[in-house]
Parts: C-alpha cells; sequence; structure tokens
C-alpha cells in the first residue's frame, strides 16, 4: 500500500506537493517487489522526489513560519505519522512565532555555530571548505540545468542544497516517464545513482546520525532519523538495482 497525502509547502512548490512512501518501499520503510508498471514508475519518482524535497525543506536553513505551518498541518502530520514520525503535541500545540524562534535557535546551535555539526560535504570528507566535493557538485548541478536558488548563501555542497537536487533529478525522471521518453528516465535514474554513489552515500548518513543525537528540539532529531532511515534505503535499492547485496 502506497501512502498518499497532498500538502501545501508554503511558497516551496506550486502545486501542492504529493508526499508519499515511494512505490518499493512498505510502511515499515523495507523494500517490496520492484516498480512495474508505467504509472508506479511514476508516482514512486515523484514520492522521492517530494520526500528528499521535504528534507531538504528541514536542513537547508532555518524553517520559516510558512514551512512550519507545513509541517504543522494536517495532511502532513498523517504522512509523516504513517512514517513513524511524531513531533509530539508540544510542537503541533506551541505558538507558532515562538516555535519558530526555538527551531532557529537549535538550528543554528548545530549547524552554524562553532562545535556544531558541518552541514557541507567538503568538510564532513575533508575538514575543509570548498574542497574537491563543492566543485563536483557544482558541475553536475550544471549538467543537470539544476540552479541555486538567489536567496542561498552558503556553499554548494550543503546537506540541504544535494538533497534538493535530488528532488530535481527525480521529479525530471517522473516528467520523463508521463512523457514516455524511457530512454531519457533511464538516464535521470542513472544521474541519481550516480550522486548518489559518488556524495550522498559519502557522508548523509554520517551527518543524520550526529543530527539526532546531539538535537535537543524533537523536530531535528526525528527529520535527521528520517533522513538517515531514507538515504540508507536509497542506497540499498541503488545496490540492489545494480544486482549487489550489502552486507548489514
Amino acid at each position: 500500500m502506497v501512502l498518499m497525502a497532498i500538502v501545501t509547502m508554503g511558497g516551496l512548490r506550486k502545486p501542492p506537493i504529493v508526499l508519499a512512501l515511494p512505490l518499493g518501499y512498505n510502511e515499515n520503510r523495507q523494500m517490496t517487489t520492484p516498480v512495474q508498471t508505467l504509472k508506479e514508475k511514476i508516482e514512486s519518482a515523484k514520492a522521492r522526489s517530494n520526500i528528499y524535497k521535504l528534507l531538504s525543506t528541514a536542513f537547508a536553513k532555518e524553517l520559516s513560519k510558512e514551512s512550519l505551518e507545513a509541517f504543522c498541518g494536517n495532511s502532513l502530520a498523517e504522512t509523516l505519522n504513517a512514517l513513524g514520525i511524531d513531533f509530539g503535541s508540544d510542537f503541533y500545540n506551541c505558538d507558532r512565532e515562538e516555535l519558530v524562534k526555538k527551531l532557529s535557535e537549535e538550528y543554528a546551535a548545530l549547524f552554524i555555530l562553532p562545535g556544531g555539526i558541518n552541514p557541507t560535504e567538503s568538510v564532513a570528507r575533508s575538514g575543509l571548505y570548498m574542497q574537491t566535493f563543492a566543485g563536483q557538485t557544482l558541475k553536475f548541478y550544471k549538467q543537470c540545468g539544476f540552479t541555486l536558488s538567489e536567496d542561498f548563501k552558503g556553499f554548494p555542497d550543503h546537506i540541504g542544497i544535494e538533497l534538493e537536487f535530488m528532488s530535481h533529478l527525480s521529479e525530471n525522471e517522473a516528467a520523463a516517464h508521463e512523457s514516455k521518453a524511457e530512454d531519457e528516465a533511464k538516464n535521470w535514474i542513472e544521474l541519481q545513482k550516480r550522486f548518489l554513489q559518488e556524495h550522498l552515500s559519502q557522508w548523509a548518513m554520517d551527518f543524520a546520525k550526529n543530527a539526532a543525537a546531539y538535537a535537543q528540539q524533537t523536530f531535528y532529531e526525528k527529520m535527521a532519523n528520517l533522513l538517515y532511515e531514507f538515504v540508507s534505503l536509497e542506497i540499498e535499492e541503488s545496490a540492489a538495482a545494480d544486482g549487489i547485496k550489502l552486507s548489514k
């Protein structure tokens, strides 16, 4: 069974986002049978795109009041609950202005201030900013027609940007399936696999584990756990598609 919900992420995308567990995963986030039909391929690619977009929204920068409203909305709350995520009654019942402030302070403590968890691939993998990995991601982005938003002031290999890029690739895959351009869809799939293998798989899970361990606010703990589990499943599925069985 695929879990579906229509949610509006304020200002992030139009039309409203469809968030779902990708076909190929069940409610326990375990892989099931491979996607077969064209409709299933489209739904799975769109679902994956939206989960990546959701994760990007959580980690790219401090949440805006509009983004927070979306996370607090009933439709998204129900879907997250189906994914095993419940931010708790304090999150949903708290004054929005107060919650935005608390989460902004938490974001700064976790990902911006000295002593926190650096959210860039270059620092995670080499200890320095703007290393080879940053250049590689920029080259990838240009190749795939992905441009950084005008208001983003960070680094190209920031976790939020890499997740948004995967959303972009999955969205293009879905569009290719809808146009019945299967060779083009296969190309988008291969690009996703490459970026996952060369970049996200090399550091995103460690980032997520550390974020979950040090988070004081339930929101970041739960979203970090989702990031860890979702990327893990993506790696597993990518390996399975290549006939590789990963050791547990």
